[in-house]
């Protein structure tokens, strides 16, 4: 298998294929690819003549919580929990239908040179093959959260020796609970740089081949097993991207300092005016620091959103980038096993003639 082509490929795709773009930013913003939280928080010193009002002044005391005002709070509490419930299931499943775009599209293109529209892509994502992809990663992690965490809580059983008062007993459980812990910790992180090698062409039997989740398992097990050199190679050959990206993306953070201090106040305008119209409104009917809570609440997310602007569309394109080459790298594993069958068979074919 040829690698640099492949990586050639994927990247030329990237510049040219701009519609998955928009795929590769939704995947950046739901799976953490792309974020950027700079450090530093908002807030301002308060006070006059050199002496902090007291609390009472200032509004930040709790104030007495009428019965009205406890059925209020359970409200906007209850609302605020079925929110972020909402947004992490909207999230969930705008990742997979975007990397069920992704992956499809960039099949299709290298299948018949044709570039589809944002609309077609979303409509190749919103598919019953999302759920495939979700269902796929719920059977594969499911099993190994179940596994692990009953040996790090193993792990942290010796320390119960220090319950028999002994000192000697009490220092040999925690040692043996370090020893065990960091055992643990190396084979989870072992197990899950394998898991996560294996999903990525689990993901595309199920996607290319248009195969059931078990199928798919089992396709791209046997792709992975059969192949193991060239995928070993492209796996540590991206390794070496994403260091290199990592670096990148710290001196694209230095140098757009003054980019990142305009987010800043963008951000700051943005996010600040819709908080300010909720610390308005609720301070209407709340007192002391709730109001506040509630316009951080609204405003922050925002705030944030703005300044990682420039980060998740670069991670976008890295998106993009990573998904291309693993598609192009199963399509091109698929098309050699394909070569290998009909040379096989032609072999086959030809017995009978040489025989006779």
């Amino acid at each position: 298998m040829d690698h640099i082509k492949i990586l050639k490929r994927a990247w030329h795709m990237v510049w040219n294929y701009r519609v998955l773009w928009v795929f590769g930013i939704i995947l950046a913003l739901t799976t953490g690819g792309g974020n950027f939280n700079p450090g530093g928080s908002s807030g301002g010193n308060h006070g006059s003549n050199g002496d902090f009002p007291p609390f009472d002044d200032f509004s930040w005391s709790w104030p007495e919580i009428s019965p009205q005002m406890v059925t209020t709070l359970i409200i906007v509490g209850i609302a605020l929990v079925c929110l972020i419930i909402l947004l992490a299931i909207a999230a969930k499943v705008a990742r997979y239908v975007a990397e069920t775009a992704l992956i499809q599209m960039v099949d299709q293109y290298e299948e018949t040179g044709e570039k589809l529209g944002v609309r077609q892509g979303f409509r190749l994502g919103w598919s019953r093959t999302a759920l495939q992809l979700f269902l796929i990663d719920l059977l594969i992690s499911l099993p190994v959260t179940m596994v692990f965490i009953p040996l790090f809580v193993l792990a942290f059983a010796p320390l119960l020796l220090w319950v028999t008062e002994s000192t000697v007993a009490g220092v040999i459980g925690t040692v043996a609970t370090v020893g065990m812990f960091f055992l643990f910790l190396l084979l989870a992180i072992v197990v899950g740089v394998v898991l996560r090698a294996l999903i990525l062409f689990f993901r595309r039997a199920c996607a290319l081949e248009n195969l059931g989740v078990i199928e798919a398992i089992r396709r791209g097990f046997e792709i992975v097993i059969r192949n193991w050199q060239d995928v070993l190679i492209m796996w540590l050959i991206m390794i070496g991207i994403g260091i290199g990206w990592a670096i990148g993306m710290i001196i694209i953070t230095i140098v757009l300092i003054p980019v990142i201090i305009l987010l800043i106040v963008v951000g700051g305008v943005l996010g600040g005016t819709p908080a300010l119209i909720v610390w308005g409104l609720t301070n209407l009917f709340l007192e002391g620091v709730l109001p506040y809570i509630l316009a951080a609440v609204v405003g922050i997310p925002i705030f944030l959103l703005v300044v990682s602007v420039p980060w998740l569309f670069l991670g976008g394109l890295m998106e993009v980038f990573k998904s291309g080459v693993w598609t192009l790298t199963y399509r091109e594993l698929r098309a050699l096993e394909g070569l290998a069958v009909e040379n096989v068979r032609a072999d086959l074919e030809e017995l009978p003639e040489s025989g006779g």
